[in-house]
């Protein structure tokens, strides 16, 4: 048995170290000399699916349950696997019976927390979360889960004190530090802005924590009013994220180059009487940071209104449908568009929206990218709503260099020269837009949202055709879950704090700004 254990302890290693395929193979030459040992299906299901092979994980994990099916993590590991596949059903029922079968293990409560919130189902989120911290008080990774939920849904009180007791029981996990830097309003003897700068220049942390560190010295640097500091905090964050995936600008100006030749008025003009006649969709979109949010935020208050937050469902159709190889937009797939592929979009989506919402009148979709996507939305939902939101492109471009955003999806955000080059590729996509589909897009800038708020307000309810609901003057009472990077602004009453806000920064990005088209 000294021999097993050596050789296992030599998996786990190799496990730990992310050398799975050698991991793969000692574990299978074990499992043919002990066949009746759960543990080790259980760590194979484990390397498989941290190899993307979930299917082969499934079979591991099932073949452990079957010599030992009160082997608890078995079903835990298996629930990952299913809420990784989306399959949430066939993940809860797993999280729970694993739950069942050993009540005192925090690991799959704070699972099917993690599910629940996924799932926008929060209240559940929360006692589960609760439930994790009961058994193990010191779980930071479940403080840390539940202050995220607290934010979300504006109990930001809450949500700071499980920050503090994630930093207490492990002052290195740096995304507490980012996201209590969020909530919090920075004085120079500020203790927390202290030992941030404390753990910054701790040799033991890596580049990963000392990114999200970087951030939120910023932040705190800023609230402070030293903004020379601040930048050099913001540059240092960008730099590190910068580092952890490979961009290109050129794929996006081949794209959008490709979008416009497409989506000529011609082109649009010859389908207008085609589509699916369904006025649920309320798109809101534009540049991230240009306050689609708040709008959003004050819609869904209105008592017809279901807040779809950010649906990636539309890109997903559109690459089903339209994109080939090397994730390139083919041209032929467009122009062979047809009257039954036009409807057959359009139901698609709003079969989707009415599984968001199973009974609100309207649904809002806030993903800012699919303003790349308008003249589609044009041709599959020309009932829908589209709302543009816009602001000053200066303060844009700073706001999303000065946010540390968590989706790998936006990979022009940590460079401020291709902030800018992105900025100027959707400028004069929008005024392509606006040109070849006339009317159809409603055009609302943040500052006059934020000078006249009333009068904004009421026009942009009278453009989606609903109705003057007080509850839309007050959005800062709505309690809805926000999980964007503005959930802290948007819960507050109309300010104009972030109103040129770049002018902090006048002299040190005078030349990058210089290169913004408006």
């Amino acid at each position: 048995m000294e021999n097993f254990n050596n050789q296992f302890q030599i998996i786990l290693n190799l496990y730990k170290s992310r050398e799975f395929y050698r991991a793969e193979k000692l574990c299978k030459k074990l499992i043919l000399k002990y066949p009746r040992l759960p543990i080790l299906y259980n760590v194979l299901g484990l390397i498989f699916t941290e190899e993307k092979k979930t299917d082969k994980a499934i079979l591991y994990l099932e073949k452990g349950i079957k010599i030992d099916p009160t082997f608890a993590m078995f079903y835990n590991n298996l629930g990952n696997i299913y809420k990784q596949k989306e399959n949430h059903a066939k993940a809860e029922s797993c999280y729970k019976q694993s739950i069942y079968l050993d009540n005192k293990a925090p690991e799959p409560l704070n699972n099917l927390a993690n599910l629940y919130r996924t799932l926008n189902q929060y209240d559940d989120s929360i006692k589960c979360y609760q439930k994790a911290i009961m058994i193990d008080p010191r779980l930071y990774i479940s403080h840390y889960n539940l202050a995220v939920v607290y934010k979300s849904i504006g109990e930001f009180s809450k949500s700071k004190k499980h920050l503090e007791k994630v930093i207490m029981i492990e002052p290195l996990f740096c995304q507490a530090h980012r996201t209590l830097s969020q909530l919090t309003k920075y004085s120079k003897k500020d203790k927390h802005f202290n030992l941030l700068k404390k753990i910054y220049i701790n040799p033991k942390i890596n580049n990963s924590q000392k990114k999200e560190l970087a951030f939120a010295l910023g932040k705190a640097s800023e609230d402070t009013n030293d903004f020379a500091q601040a930048l050099i905090y913001f540059k240092k964050g960008n730099e590190l994220r910068r580092k952890e995936f490979t961009y290109s600008i050129k794929h996006e100006k081949e794209e959008f180059l490709n979008i416009k030749r497409i989506f000529t008025k011609k082109f649009i003009d010859q389908f207008t009487q085609y589509g699916f006649l369904d006025s649920r969709p309320i798109f809101i979109l534009g540049m991230p940071r240009s306050g689609t949010t708040l709008v959003e935020q004050i819609l869904s208050s209105h008592p017809k209104v279901f807040a779809g937050d950010e649906l990636n469902f539309l890109p997903e159709i559109i690459k089903k449908y339209f994109y080939g190889d090397k994730q390139k937009l083919i041209n032929k797939n467009f122009l062979s568009i047809d009257k039954k592929i036009i409807e057959s979009i359009g139901k698609e989506y709003i079969d989707y929206l009415k599984n968001v919402s199973t009974d609100a009148e309207r649904v809002t979709d806030k993903l800012p990218i699919n303003f790349k996507w308008i003249g589609l939305i044009k041709l599959i939902l020309p009932n829908s709503k589209i709302i543009h939101c816009y602001r000053n492109s200066r303060d844009i471009c700073l706001s999303i260099y000065k946010n540390y955003f968590t989706s790998n999806e936006m990979k022009y955000a940590y460079h401020l020269d291709e902030i800018i080059e992105f900025y100027n590729l959707y400028y004069d996509l929008m005024k392509h837009w606006n040109n070849v589909t006339p009317n159809f897009v409603y055009n609302i800038k943040y500052e006059e949202i934020i000078k006249n708020s009333k009068e904004q307000i009421s026009k942009l309810l009278k453009n989606c055709n609903l109705s003057i609901s007080d509850s839309c003057f007050k959005f800062y009472k709505n309690k809805r879950a926000i999980k964007t990077a503005s959930d802290v602004q948007a819960r507050k009453k109309i300010y104009s704090g972030s109103i040129n806000s770049w002018k902090h920064y006048r002299e040190e990005l005078f030349n990058s700004f210089q290169k913004l088209s408006n």
